[in-house]
């Protein structure tokens, strides 16, 4: 589906179907982030039902960097920018893009990053001690 949000520029949307090594699914707030070329961000979209949905210009989409993570607003000072995402445990991947494409699947996130997320979405450190933040599970 192509969009034009402005006279001259013309937004193109891509599905990304995120996938992890040894699970089906991660069910995690897990977000994607589409960075420009010169690591400014684009777009971030929360992955629902194992995939998320960006608009970009195809020139965004040739020359980015799709990264995919827990949410990084916390941990990173604004404005976000790859640099400051690569601080962190992130999966990062070229999209390979073609304009006859709409949707692709990233290839998979290793296990040992997943289970880093898992672990640090579960328990928050609070002045030293750890706290239960919430429930997550993999299939």
């Amino acid at each position: 589906m192509n969009a034009s949000l402005s006279k001259n520029i013309e937004y193109k949307s891509v599905t990304i179907l995120p996938t992890f090594e040894k699970v089906h699914a991660l069910l995690a707030d897990i977000h994607l982030y589409l960075f420009g070329s010169e690591g400014n961000l684009i777009m971030e979209q929360a992955v629902r039902r194992g995939k998320a949905t960006l608009f970009a210009t195809e020139d965004e989409w040739r020359n980015g960097r799709i990264v995919l993570a827990p949410q990084l607003d916390d941990f990173v000072d604004k404005p976000l920018t790859l640099e400051a995402a690569r601080g962190h445990l992130v999966f990062e991947a070229v999209l390979g893009y073609e304009n006859t494409q709409s949707s692709y699947e990233l290839p998979p996130v290793p296990e040992d990053v997943w289970r880093w997320w898992l672990v640090h979405s579960l328990w928050e450190s609070v002045g030293g001690t750890l706290k239960k933040k919430s429930r997550l599970s993999i299939w």
